[in-house]
C-alpha cells in the first residue's frame, strides 16, 4: 500500500512540474522569461559583446538562424537590440524583427502587467490614485474610465502607474498606486477611419495633432463621455466616437462633369471673401435680392482687425450652350469664371482670363473650409482653385460658401 502512494505521490509532482514548466511557442520558437522579441538576419551577420575587461567577442551568425532579444538601447550608431548571451547587433536592413506580443510576455513572465506598457482604468467609476499600495493609503486622486496610465512597477495588489491627467495647467505627471483589479491592459485595436477633420488629443485638454477625413486608426475602447481612445503611427489619444467610422471613406473620382447644374452656386447663401498681403482684409456678404450683396469688410493690421466698412456687391451667373458663367463684383474684387461643358480631367476653364486645368472631378471630397471638413458634390481641382456646389476656393480666398 506505502508503494502505491509513493508511487502515485511521484506522479501527481511529475504532472505538476509538468503543468508549470509547459513551454510558451509562439513563432516556431520557445519563448523565456523577459523575452520581447526575435531576431533573425537576412545574410550572415557578426555581432558583438562587450567584455568585463573592456574587449569585444565576435560571433558570425548565419542566414536564417534565430536569435533572442531582451530589449533594446540607443548608442552613437543608433537603435541596438540586447540578444541572448550579452551580444549586441546594430538594427540595420539585414536584421529582421519580430516583437514577441505582449499577451505571450506576460503569460511567460507570470505577471499581469509589464513595466513600461499602457493600461487604462477600466472600472465604470474610475479610480482612485493612492499615495501608497494599500486600501487606507491617501487617495491623491479620481481618474475617471478611460483614463489612460504607464505601468512604473507591480507591488503585490497594486500597479504604481504615471498619469497626466491635465485637468488644470497645474497639475501635470502624478504618480500614485492603483488596484490591479481596476486596470485592463488595452486590447487589441480594431481599424476605423476618420469622417470629418479631427483633433488626436494625447489627454483631454491637450491637442495633439489633427486628423484628416478617410485616415485610419486603432481604435481600443470608448469612454463613458463618447471618447474613443485611439492610435496613429504611434501617437496615442482621443478622439470623439461620434467622428469615426468603421468602414473606409472614400472619395469616388470621376473623369468629367456633363452638365453645368453639377456646380451652380446658390445665390441664397453667404459670400466669403478673404486677401493675404499686400492688401488685407475679411469680408462677407448676405443676399438682398435675388443677385444682390450686402456686406461688411474688416481691415487686418499686425493682426488687429479695424474697420467695419459697409459694401454693396452683386453675383450672377449665366448659362449658355452649357458654357457656365459665374461674376462676383465689389469694391474689393471683379471676378469671372467660366467653365464649358462637359468639363473632363485635363480640360482647361478660365478664371479673369487665366486659363487652370482640371487636374481631378471628384463626386464627392471632403475639403477644408474655415478650419472645419465638410464634404462637397462634384468637386474640380484646377490648379489653385477647388470649385464645388456652393464653393470656389482660391489659393487666398473664398468666393462663395456654404
Amino acid at each position: 500500500m506505502k508503494k502505491w502512494i509513493v508511487l502515485l505521490t511521484f506522479i501527481l509532482c511529475i504532472s505538476f512540474q509538468t503543468t508549470t514548466e509547459a513551454k510558451v511557442i509562439w513563432d516556431g520558437a520557445e519563448i523565456t522569461k523577459g523575452q520581447t522579441g526575435k531576431l533573425t538576419f537576412s545574410k550572415d551577420v557578426k555581432i558583438y559583446k562587450k567584455n568585463a575587461d573592456g574587449t569585444f567577442t565576435s560571433l558570425v551568425v548565419k542566414k536564417g538562424e534565430f536569435y533572442r532579444v531582451y530589449g533594446h538601447e540607443y548608442s552613437t550608431v543608433g537603435k541596438v537590440y540586447k540578444m541572448s548571451g550579452g551580444y549586441r547587433v546594430q538594427a540595420t536592413d539585414l536584421v529582421i524583427y519580430k516583437e514577441v506580443p505582449l499577451a505571450i510576455q506576460q503569460q511567460v513572465s507570470g505577471v499581469k502587467f509589464t513595466v513600461g506598457t499602457t493600461i487604462f482604468a477600466n472600472s465604470a467609476k474610475g479610480v482612485s490614485l493612492k499615495e501608497a499600495p494599500n486600501r487606507s493609503a491617501k487617495t491623491m486622486m479620481q481618474a475617471p474610465y478611460g483614463a489612460v496610465f504607464k505601468v512604473v512597477e507591480v507591488s503585490g495588489d497594486y500597479v504604481k502607474v504615471e498619469y497626466n491627467p491635465r485637468t488644470d495647467t497645474t497639475i501635470d505627471y502624478v504618480w500614485g498606486y492603483v488596484p490591479q483589479d481596476y486596470v485592463s491592459n488595452l486590447p487589441e485595436g480594431t481599424i476605423q477611419y476618420v469622417k470629418q477633420i479631427v483633433d488626436l488629443s494625447v489627454r483631454p485638454g491637450w491637442q495633439s495633432q489633427s486628423l484628416k477625413p478617410g485616415t485610419s486608426v486603432a481604435v481600443y475602447f470608448t469612454t463613458t463621455d463618447g471618447r474613443a481612445y485611439v492610435s496613429k503611427n504611434k501617437v496615442y489619444g482621443y478622439l470623439p466616437a461620434s467622428a469615426l467610422s468603421k468602414t473606409p471613406i472614400v472619395d469616388k473620382e470621376l473623369l468629367s462633369l456633363a452638365e453645368p447644374s453639377a456646380i451652380l452656386f446658390d445665390a441664397t447663401q453667404k459670400i466669403s471673401l478673404s486677401q493675404t498681403a499686400p492688401d488685407y482684409y475679411l469680408a462677407e456678404f448676405s443676399p438682398t435680392s435675388s443677385n444682390g450683396w450686402q456686406g461688411t469688410i474688416q481691415l487686418v493690421n499686425d493682426d488687429e482687425i479695424s474697420g467695419g466698412k459697409q459694401l454693396d456687391g452683386a453675383l450672377s451667373y449665366t448659362v449658355v450652350n452649357k458654357k457656365l458663367t459665374y461674376h462676383l463684383e465689389s469694391e474689393l474684387q471683379d471676378e469671372k469664371l467660366m467653365i464649358q461643358f462637359p468639363l473632363k480631367v485635363n480640360d482647361t476653364f478660365y478664371i479673369n482670363g487665366q486659363a487652370q486645368k482640371v487636374s481631378k472631378i471628384y463626386e464627392q471630397f471632403a475639403l477644408n473650409i474655415t478650419g472645419n471638413y465638410k464634404t462637397f458634390e462634384n468637386v474640380v481641382i484646377a490648379g489653385d482653385y477647388i470649385i464645388a456646389k456652393g464653393l470656389v476656393k482660391g489659393r487666398y480666398n473664398y468666393w462663395i460658401q456654404l
